[in-house]
């Protein structure tokens, strides 16, 4: 492997997926400012991270965008969909 391995954590997969990131995590149904989780969810925080890190291990094809679902962070979020022109 040459370079720095990189990992996004996003909140709008459809829009990343288009950028073609080497390696993307989309935590299912988080909202813009809350890549992680909402403020003071330390433990969701830690778990979301460690799932972004633990993509670096694994083969993923540049522009796929790994979907979890973490049910603790509550109420689910749809990103507003890109519009094609």
């Amino acid at each position: 492997m040459r370079g720095i391995p990189t990992v996004l954590i996003t909140v709008s997969p459809e829009v990343s997926a288009q950028m073609r990131p080497p390696r993307a995590l989309y935590p299912k149904g988080f909202k813009v400012g809350n890549s992680l989780g909402r403020p003071g969810m330390r433990e969701l925080h830690r778990e979301v991270l460690r799932d972004a890190l633990r993509l670096l291990t694994q083969d993923t094809r540049p522009g796929a965008v790994v979907t979890r679902e973490y049910p603790e962070y509550g109420e689910q979020y749809e990103p507003p969909r890109v519009r094609n022109k």
